[in-house]
Order: C-alpha cells, then sequence, then structure tokens
C-alpha cells in the first residue's frame, strides 16, 4: 500500500510565533556513562551537531532542554560555548557499526531526475540538489520510521518537524514545502521474501513514489511549483523492510 501526504510552507522569515513551547517527544536511552559534553564551536548547527553523533534533531534535544529550553522553542537559538549532552564514544561507534541500512542513494538520485524530468517538459527550471535539504529529508524519513508516525505533524508535540529542521540548519528560504510517502505491508505477517523491501528494487521504489506524488493534484503542485529552485530526498527502511517512507523537502 502506497500513502502520500504534502505539506506547503510560506514564510518570509522564521518568526518566534511559527514554533512555539514545543514538548520533548523522545531521548536516547543509554547508560548515564555513555554521555559526553559538546562545547558548540563557530559555525555549528545543530543539524551538524545531531548528525556527527547519530542523533535525530529531536533527540539531542530532549537530551539538553533541561539545561536549554530555549532549544525547544527554537533550535536557531543555539549558542557559541553551550555545553551540550551527547552520546559518548563508544555509543557513536556502536551506532556507526549499526548504521547499515539499505543504500537508496541510487532511488533518491533518480527521484530528482524524473521529477526535474516532469518540470522541464512544462518550462520549469530544474531542481538543485541541496546537502542541508537532503539531511533534513533523512532526518524526517528516519524520525518517521523511528517513532512508527506517518505525518507532517508530530504526534507528540503537534508542531512541524519541517519547520524545526529549517531552523536548526539555519537555513535560509522564503517559501518551503515537503512532500512524503510511504510502502508498507498491511498483512500482520508477511514471509521475508514477501516485505515490500524485499519486492521493490531501488529504481522501483523511485518510480513508484514519484507516479504517487504526480497523480496527486496536491502534491503534484509542490513538484511543478516556479517557486522551487532546490531539493532534497531521502528514504528510510524500518528493520524488518515491511515499510519504507520517502521525503522530498523544497525550497526557494
Amino acid at each position: 500500500m502506497i500513502k502520500i501526504r504534502l505539506l506547503v510552507l510560506f514564510l518570509i522569515a522564521l518568526s518566534a510565533t511559527a514554533c512555539s513551547s514545543v514538548a520533548v517527544a523522545f531521548a536516547p536511552t543509554l547508560p548515564a556513562d555513555e554521555f559526553a559534553t559538546y562545547i558548540v564551536q563557530p559555525g555549528d548547527t545543530l543539524s551538524d551537531i545531531a548528525a556527527r553523533h547519530f542523533l535525530s534533531i529531536e533527540q539531542l534535544i530532549a537530551l539538553n532542554t533541561e539545561q536549554y529550553p530555549a532549544l525547544a522553542r527554537d533550535p536557531s537559538l543555539l549558542q557559541i560555548g553551550w555545553q551540550l549532552r551527547v552520546p559518548g564514544q563508544s555509543a557513536v561507534a556502536a551506532a556507526r557499526t549499526n548504521a547499515n541500512a539499505p543504500d537508496y542513494h541510487s532511488a533518491t538520485e533518480q527521484i530528482i531526475s524524473e521529477i526535474n524530468t516532469a518540470r522541464a517538459q512544462r518550462g520549469l527550471a530544474l531542481l538543485r540538489a541541496d546537502a542541508t535539504l537532503a539531511q533534513i529529508a533523512t532526518d524526517r524519513s528516519a524520525d518517521m520510521i523511528a517513532r512508527d508516525y506517518f505525518s507532517h505533524y508530530d504526534p507528540a508535540t503537534a508542531q512541524q518537524p519541517l519547520l524545526r529542521y529549517l531552523q536548526a540548519s539555519k537555513y535560509g528560504y522564503r517559501a518551503a514545502g515537503e512532500n512524503i510517502a510511504e510502502i508498507k505491508n498491511d498483512a500482520a505477517w508477511v514471509p521475508p521474501w514477501l516485505t515490500v523491501g524485499a519486492r521493490y528494487a531501488p529504481n522501483d521504489l523511485a518510480r513508484e513514489f514519484v507516479k504517487g506524488w504526480l497523480n496527486s493534484p496536491e502534491h503534484r503542485a509542490n513538484i511543478l511549483s516556479a517557486h522551487y529552485r532546490r531539493t532534497g530526498v531521502a528514504l528510510s527502511a524500518r528493520g524488518d523492510a515491511r515499510r519504507i517512507v520517502a521525503t522530498q523537502v523544497f525550497s526557494d
């Protein structure tokens, strides 16, 4: 089964009222001695720090919201010299070792290529792949897999994760949007050779996600918007390969 949803944000600037007080969604569970301190350096963003320590932005906020409650209100308020609680070296090494998810890089490239083909056929400028938007898409897809939800809104806070991730990355934009989609097994049990992960090769996944988005008027409007110039795409799969989520983020 394939499900798709979209989100569109039109912002001249990130306003303080756009993301009000946010409850902590979850935090990584590690023994107390498995944590270390990271001192924020010039040029750091919350997104970069989270990625280096194999955390989602929400997890990093959860670890530090007691000492720095401003992070939960607006992740872009990160200050040089703050001492953030992060996983220790052994925990990061374990996370790096376990980060052997299927390689969907070719699928993300194909998604961008097929979407740019659709735009070119209508005389629109091609979307340029953007590393920051790709990281945001990665965080979004991984978070929906990890916490088993499918929405443009955080199930614990009712906030828009896309807006929070843009803030955390200190990403400049005037218009932004998001398409999401998932393919999953609906049956209570399926043999390993019939999971969506086994049945769909990366190029098949790309075709299915793009076809679903283009067949939806709302998602097609995001794809063919003349406002957008940059994009990032990421796929994430559940450990048992029964569910795969795709996220595409757009900005001007």
